[in-house]
């Protein structure tokens, strides 16, 4: 039986259809990017991952990055929904190192949001349409604004104050995410006795930037 003639392969026309093969590229990015990294996942391993001809993706997506991007938002939004569980427990505490405890736990607990974020600015100002940029700054303009929100309910502040943090905290976290989760083969090595030195802990690194951009937000000096 060809593709053509196989009922998973006839294109999608009903709403549902099209959002039903949208959800099944998204799902298989996702694995794929899982087990390979971005960088390793090509739009044809998509397509054979979903088992659709690589001209029908672009049905759905303009390219392997407007899929990245899609993913990469959908996780964001989730790892966010465990931030804003915590911080709501943490509502006028005003307690700095709650605050970065939550937030660092977050993280640690979106182990696939923090992989994919490892490459969101090279994808995001060199391989996205410029309409495509606009639309993720958008987003994520929005995303800062909640965050804001809650970690000024937290720390006892103006959400004006928590705004500027935000993007250093967004922007800091894939670097280091990077450095301190290397790739398999080079864990290996750096467990070793002679190299663990060279070793760095998320939790520890990201405690001490936390805490010492938060206690600036939170200091009454102009």
């Amino acid at each position: 039986m060809s593709k053509r003639d196989h009922p998973e392969f006839q294109r999608a026309r009903q709403p549902a259809q099209i959002e039903q093969r949208r959800e099944a590229i998204l799902q298989a990015a996702l694995l794929l990017f899982q087990l390979r990294g971005l960088e390793n996942v090509s739009l044809n391993d998509i397509a054979r991952e979903v088992g659709l001809a690589k001209s029908n993706i672009y049905r759905y997506f303009e390219s392997r990055e407007h899929i990245y991007l899609v993913v990469l938002q959908r996780l964001a939004a989730q790892f966010e929904e465990r931030i804003y569980t915590e911080l709501e427990n943490l509502k006028g505490k005003r307690t700095v190192a709650k605050v970065a405890d939550a937030l660092i736990a977050a993280y640690l607990a979106s182990p696939e949001y923090g992989e994919l974020i490892t490459v969101v600015n090279s994808v995001l100002e060199r391989r996205l349409t410029p309409e495509l940029v606009v639309n993720f700054r958008t987003v994520f303009l929005e995303r800062r604004k909640r965050l804001a929100t809650a970690l000024a309910a937290a720390l006892g502040t103006a959400p004006e104050k928590t705004l500027q943090p935000t993007l250093h905290i967004f922007l800091h976290v894939p670097g280091l995410w990077t450095f301190c989760f290397p790739r398999r083969e080079s864990k290996m090595l750096l467990e070793e006795p002679p190299h663990r030195h060279l070793l760095v802990d998320f939790e520890t690194e990201m405690t001490s930037f936390l805490r010492a951009i938060l206690i600036m937000t939170t200091s009454t000096t102009p």
